[in-house]
């Protein structure tokens, strides 16, 4: 027959088992769709001039392809991070051109790498994405989120034949009581904006063409 000390024991056995098993990773992957987000700053006087902008596929240039990165649970187990499905390279093409119509600039995609530019193309954008991840480690009323963004971006001018190069970097972090993957996402949102301010920042206009401004990175 089991005593008051023994009841007490299976309870809390019981409890610890259901605790475990809600704090563990199941190993799946959660997808995000990164987004644009909008600028506080007026966007109808950022340049001089009218632009049309050709975008390029990006080259993924990531080390480890499979995932971003992972949530790692407190009692063990992980949850793994993905973004557009795994299609980073049309992902972050799709991006660009989001952040660059918000500066009023006429940008549109290649339907691929061998497609000929049309001759009102004034500047052919691209990057290659050096780093892209999104990790979470969760502790006993806490998760910590950590993610960066890297890119080399490359612009070629029509008009002189010239080329803009800049490696550029992004990171952010934040620590919740209670996670949600919208945390996630919404880290990764803010790092993405603030990797298209540093470009817009680093990039002028001039005679339809991309010029780095100075004091940029080259």
């Amino acid at each position: 027959m089991n005593t008051p000390c023994t009841r007490v024991r299976l309870l809390l056995s019981l409890m610890g088992g259901i605790i475990l098993v809600g704090c563990q990773g199941t190993g799946q992957t959660v997808n995000f769709e990164p987004r644009a987000l909008v600028s506080s700053s007026k966007t109808t006087s950022v340049h001089e001039e009218d632009l049309t902008i050709l975008v390029e596929p990006f080259h993924d240039a990531r080390p480890q392809k499979q995932h971003l990165g992972a949530r790692t649970h407190l009692w063990g187990g992980v949850t793994h991070f993905n973004a557009w499905n795994g299609q980073i390279s049309e992902g972050m093409a799709n991006l660009a051109i989001k952040y660059l119509k918000q500066r009023k600039w006429k940008a549109s995609r290649t339907a691929g790498h061998a497609e000929e530019k049309s001759p009102a193309t004034d500047v052919t954008l691209t990057g290659t994405v050096l780093s892209l991840n999104a990790n979470a480690k969760s502790g006993f009323g806490f998760t910590d989120i950590t993610v960066d963004m890297k890119v080399r971006f490359e612009a070629k001018n029509t008009v002189d034949g010239s080329t803009v190069r800049m490696v550029l970097g992004a990171n952010g972090s934040d620590t919740v009581a209670t996670f949600d993957s919208k945390d996630v996402d919404r880290l990764m949102n803010l790092v993405a904006k603030d990797l298209y301010h540093q470009l817009f920042e680093d990039i002028g206009v001039k005679n339809k063409t991309f010029h780095l401004n100075s004091g940029s990175h080259s």
